[in-house]
């Protein structure tokens, strides 16, 4: 805050820089038309429009005649009578006009001078960026001296006359205020590129290339250009001035772009912005070809209407960073209104604000980057604290899921031991209530009644057993990784060891492809496999029961077994693979309503992928396994 507070605060002290008012009463006329070029014979008795201030014309082609009428003798209020006549000093600016030429009255024959930006190095110019033009000792009170000047672009033309004593005066002061813009306009250049270097952002890239423009910008429209390249003509020095005027609006839309790239603005915002650059693009053409009037004029356009369009993106964008809209709204409204008053004062529709102040015309030296550079680093300071804040909560996101994840696992470890304390303190017992019932069979074998009331606790004791059996397995399927174990093994041989387990094999339709192999943990594999046969088995309302095996890809081999079911009895395909869950219709059949849940994730421990699907009666269960 306190570097943007600086910033502003030279903002400030750079827009309310004023020129010295001049001692002597100046009554200014102008007359323009695009006649040919005239003779100071025949401009006198042209028809002149008094003017007040800056003379402000906007894009006027042709040429324009000033009349100055110096009053010498004008007094203020209390002031004492002016001494004797003293030589007087015309000056002229602003410095990118093109052909000034300027006509003194002097023992009955008119003195010329030339001036302007294209004759800088034929004629010695003021010590600044103004053209300085003698008047000598004015004999009378009153002289009128005439101004012709022609130029491209916004026709703007301020005057002044002062004693040449006081010449190198204001030009210091004029020089000291254009050195500390330009060093202005380099500061913030060189601080853009150390904060490039700190933090990669685009829209600080953009700027680097938008101040560089500026700094060209100043140079150009205070003369500095033409210091820095002596060896180019006064021409090809206007022309880059010109180049550069285009380039820093080009950077302008860009800058907007950049900061609204990542908020998903409207997508007409997206065509509008493609839209200016292609203009910004036509407009450099039209500068290399010699058509400067069409592409400054269309370079004033493009400037406001960038502010427009920037607000539209910033109103339609989403998904905005804390504070982020509210900074650009305020910044491009700010731009907007300025750029404004910055056209309208160059345009001559606020000529009579002159010396308020309170706004800068279009090629203005003092424009040196500094509102937009306060946004910029405003913006670029806010993105990189909310991504600060942003990895701050994933941070604390992810401290708490490593919490919960170790309460969780914790929570884990703490049921399995508990399954596995469980499973082994119950099956000592039922081994005992097993060897006991052995014995009590054979007691009971002659008393048919009481052999029957211990095979039923036979039987009890034989499902509870299962169960343990079931859950200790589930257990371990959790915490067993099958990856490390896998094996390969024959399709055929597995089928045969399961069929063992049952006598009835003209119930199966095996089909397995020749040379089939599974690779995957036996333990985990021969689970599915069991699991699926015996839900089948338990479940095919007619007994048949078919059972493929085959390589789909040399990556992969699948399992399929199918069988016939009842409509009624057809399972929730929501719930089939949750543990305990039994369809209705068999409840009081044997079964716990696990085996599914342990295929289940048995094969995700593998890699594998169960999936089910009924088709004309027939439920399928296809297992793909991974090679």
């Amino acid at each position: 805050m306190k570097h943007l507070f600086i910033l502003l605060s030279l903002l400030f002290f750079q827009v309310f820089v004023h020129a010295g008012d001049t001692r002597y009463r100046i009554d200014t006329a102008y007359h323009h038309d695009e006649a040919p070029t005239r003779s100071i014979e025949a401009a006198q008795y042209l028809a002149f429009k008094p003017y007040s201030g800056d003379l402000r014309l906007g894009f006027a082609k042709g040429e324009t005649w000033i009349r100055l009428r110096i009053q010498t003798d004008a007094l203020s209020e209390g002031a004492l009578p002016t001494m004797p006549a003293a030589p007087l000093v015309l000056r002229v600016g602003p410095y990118y006009l093109d052909d000034v030429v300027f006509y003194a009255p002097q023992k009955g024959h008119w003195f010329v001078q030339q001036g302007g930006d294209r004759h800088v190095k034929q004629r010695q110019n003021c010590s600044d960026d103004l053209y300085c033009f003698s008047l000598g000792a004015l004999e009378g009170n009153t002289v009128t001296v005439y101004l012709r000047v022609q130029t491209d672009g916004v026709r703007v033309v301020q005057t002044s006359v002062m004693p040449a004593e006081e010449v190198m005066t204001a030009a210091m002061t004029r020089i000291n205020r254009m050195t500390v813009s330009l060093t202005l306009a380099i500061a913030l250049l060189v601080l853009s590129l150390a904060f490039l270097f700190l933090e990669r952002s685009l829209l600080l890239h953009v700027f680097c290339w938008f101040q560089l423009s500026v700094v060209f910008a100043i140079a150009a429209t205070t003369g500095v250009l033409a210091q820095w390249l002596p060896f180019f003509t006064a021409e090809t020095v206007n022309d880059l001035s010109n180049l550069v005027q285009v380039i820093r609006v080009a950077m302008t839309v860009l800058l907007g772009w950049a900061a609204l790239k990542s908020c998903s603005p409207a997508p007409a915002y997206q065509y509008a912005v493609v839209t200016m650059m292609g203009v910004c693009g036509i407009n450099f053409f039209w500068l290399l070809t010699g058509h400067a009037d069409w592409a400054l004029k269309t370079n004033f356009g493009v400037l406001w209407l960038n502010s427009l369009v920037q607000l539209m993106g910033v109103l339609s964008g989403r998904n905005f960073p804390p504070k982020l809209r509210m900074i650009l709204l305020t910044g491009w409204s700010i731009f907007l209104f300025f750029s404004t008053l910055g056209v309208f004062a160059s345009l001559g529709f606020l000529g009579g604000r002159d010396h308020m102040g309170l706004f800068q015309s279009i090629g203005d030296w003092r424009l040196n980057g500094v509102p937009i550079g306060i946004v910029v680093f405003w913006v670029v300071a806010t993105e990189k604290s909310n991504r600060k804040i942003q990895k701050l909560q994933e941070l604390q996101g992810l401290q708490i899921e490593a919490a919960q994840s170790k309460a969780h696992q914790e929570k884990l470890h703490e049921r399995r031991e508990l399954i596995d304390m469980l499973t082994h303190e119950l099956k000592t017992p039922l081994g005992t209530i097993k060897f006991a019932l052995a014995s009590l069979k054979r007691a009971a074998k002659s008393q048919g009644e009481s052999l029957e009331r211990v095979q039923h606790i036979d039987a009890s004791v034989n499902r509870m057993d299962a169960m343990i059996e079931h859950v200790a397995l589930s257990n371990k399927i959790e915490r067993h990784d099958a990856h490390d174990s896998a094996e390969t093994i024959s399709a055929q041989e597995l089928m045969n060891v399961v069929m063992q387990e049952y006598r009835d094999v003209q119930r199966f339709e095996l089909s397995i492809q020749e040379g089939t192999f599974f690779h995957a943990d036996p333990h985990f594999l021969a689970l599915i496999v069991e699991n699926l046969v015996s839900n089948a088995v338990k479940y095919a309302s007619d007994g048949k029961i078919k059972i493929t095996i085959e390589n789909q890809t040399p990556a992969m081999t699948c399992f399929r077994i199918s069988n016939r079911v009842a409509d009624e009895s057809l399972p929730d395909e929501n719930r089939l693979f949750e543990r305990y869950y039994r369809h209705p219709n068999f409840q009081n059949h044997p079964g716990m309503g696990i085996g599914l849940s342990l295929v289940h994730s048995a094969a995700a421990k593998m890699g594998a992928t169960v999936s089910y699907q009924k088709a004309d009666q027939e439920v399928i269960f296809e297992v793909r396994i991974p090679c």
